[in-house]
């Protein structure tokens, strides 16, 4: 393990507030990315929708053919 004592480090002011303002600048970007695939997840999720009721659409018609083939083909009795 490490002997050594932990001991203060010593930043000038400046410094100080450079490195706050680099880390709440970072943290604002977090954020803003966080809302971007936020953003990004509802349209998905929108799309994934709006494609489940263009496949089910595409499946009742496809069916309504169906019912139509088979009652041309049917002979009349």
């Amino acid at each position: 393990m490490d002997d050594r004592k932990e001991m203060p480090v010593f930043v000038k002011l400046d410094e100080y507030k450079d490195l706050t303002d680099i880390i709440n600048l970072a943290k604002e970007k977090v954020q803003q990315a966080k809302a971007v695939l936020n953003r990004i997840n509802q349209l998905k999720m929108q799309e994934d929708a709006e494609f489940e009721a263009w496949q089910n659409e595409l499946s009742e018609i496809e069916n309504k053919i169906d019912d139509i083939d088979k009652r041309l083909l049917e002979p009349e009795i």
